[in-house]
């Protein structure tokens, strides 16, 4: 089969497609011919080294959706011609076929398009889980959604929209302004021309947001304390900008801080089924729509990791085989 590899750490356009050897599906695991595989930021650290998961040689990408062509001892539910969706965090997915773990496999209703269910797949489950279970966001709260034209911050918007909250949407650039304006977000603040938390502070009456949500990390994370209400929860999810090494100071109040990860809210079959079946029900009624930002072939798959590295998009990127 024809995959994206991974021979040495290094630049992204350094990645090369190559012909590599089909996997094969072992017990409890379906061999995935894959049809859209969701590209993440992760991704582009996987390559750089700067994220490690796997040693050289490897195949980046750890979503994808398609066809179940060979099953091993799994549930009838995933037999052989099943639309899949997944997620392991094991990178092998930029590729024309995957050998995946069964309980990590999701049915894909048949109204469901394959892009729709991979957008929902790795960033959906991660908005779902953070304002249902890391900060439990309810109606008449403000929530704080940096990165709010990308692929987690746009389904935030549409969520904290859905279930009554205030959205007020943190952008990189003023061309993303009227995306967010138009998935439901009440204030748009430019981090690189405004102070993010006085800004915050002026759209809550002085209190700060009930919750933030922070996927840059180094360069962000002080001002996403500073821009959390007293008793409010800050949550860092992410390090676009690099890690948070120190805590840093901040006027004395009190703050729900939490660094979260996919890995523990999608431990088990149960997990993954319950949160895409939410998920998927939403975007039946129209409450949630993931954006498909764009759309490559496999030999564009560096030039799709490049776009998400720097900054250049919104909504979901997609990679068909």
């Amino acid at each position: 089969m024809r995959a994206a590899q991974v021979t040495e750490f290094g630049p992204i356009e350094g990645l090369k497609i190559a012909e590599v050897a089909r996997p094969e599906a072992g017990p409890g695991q379906v061999l995935v011919r894959i049809t859209a595989a969701g590209v993440n930021f992760a991704d582009g650290g996987m390559v750089l080294g700067t994220a490690r998961r796997r040693e050289p040689p490897f195949t980046p990408g750890v979503e994808a959706a398609g066809v179940v062509e060979h099953a091993v001892g799994v549930p009838d539910d995933l037999a052989v011609g099943t639309r899949v969706v997944y997620w392991d965090g094991q990178p092998a997915s930029f590729a024309e076929y995957a050998a995946i773990d069964a309980w990590r496999c999701v049915p894909v209703p048949d109204d469901v398009p394959d892009e729709v269910a991979v957008a929902l797949m790795v960033q959906g489950a991660t908005a779902h889980y953070l304002t249902h279970d890391v900060s439990h966001l309810s109606a008449g709260q403000s929530c704080l959604i940096y990165s709010a034209a990308g692929g987690v911050g746009h389904l935030i918007v549409q969520i904290a929209k859905m279930l009554g909250a205030r959205p007020l949407a943190v952008i990189g650039s003023d061309d993303k302004a009227a995306l967010v304006r138009e998935l439901g977000a009440e204030v748009v603040i430019n981090r690189t021309t405004q102070d993010v938390a006085e800004a915050t502070r002026a759209a809550t009456g002085g209190a700060g947001a009930d919750a933030v949500f922070d996927a840059v990390g180094a360069s962000t994370f002080a001002g996403s304390l500073r821009a959390t209400k007293d008793g409010g929860t800050c949550v860092l999810y992410g390090g676009a900008s690099g890690p948070v090494t120190e805590m840093s100071e901040v006027e004395t109040k009190r703050v729900n801080y939490q660094r979260t990860g996919l890995a523990t809210y999608l431990a088990d079959a149960e997990a993954f089924r319950s949160r895409m079946g939410t998920l998927f029900q939403w975007y039946r009624e129209g409450k949630v729509v993931p954006r498909i930002g764009g759309t490559y072939s496999l030999d564009q798959t560096a030039d799709a990791l490049t776009a998400m590295a720097g900054g250049l998009t919104t909504g979901k990127l997609v990679i068909k085989p």
